[in-house]
């Protein structure tokens, strides 16, 4: 079978740590998109009343599909929280700008695409 631009074999492509708290699998097109799959551990407990997120936000376009765990993105304006088969798109920019963290003990899994 001839290779194809348009398929992606994640099996070839090993999970690497990101961060302390993120592991990425990723594919990236000629077609200006990256495609991940994500496991995101837990964040570490905060202090009580604390809202302490990392400082920097995320202005990167995503659409992001949920397999397992429970996510929460804060918005300027809101928070959602997001678990399994949930689907989710946010547009780039500062308009849209987001922070993840986990919700409860588990990892969270999910797929993505990231608009380059």
């Amino acid at each position: 079978m001839a290779d194809s631009p348009y398929l992606f074999r994640a099996a070839e492509h090993p999970l690497h740590a990101a961060t302390d708290r993120l592991n990425v699998r990723e594919a990236i097109s000629g077609f200006g998109i990256a495609l991940r799959y994500q496991e995101r551990a837990p964040d570490p407990p905060a202090e009580p009343g604390s809202r302490a997120l990392d400082p920097n936000w995320c202005e990167t376009g995503h659409s992001i599909f949920i397999l397992s765990g429970r996510i929460r993105y804060r918005f300027d304006t809101h928070e959602i929280e997001a678990g399994p088969g949930d689907m989710l798109h946010i547009p780039a920019g500062p308009d849209h700008r987001h922070q993840p963290t986990v919700v409860g003990p588990e990892t969270v899994r999910y797929v993505l695409t990231e608009f380059e």
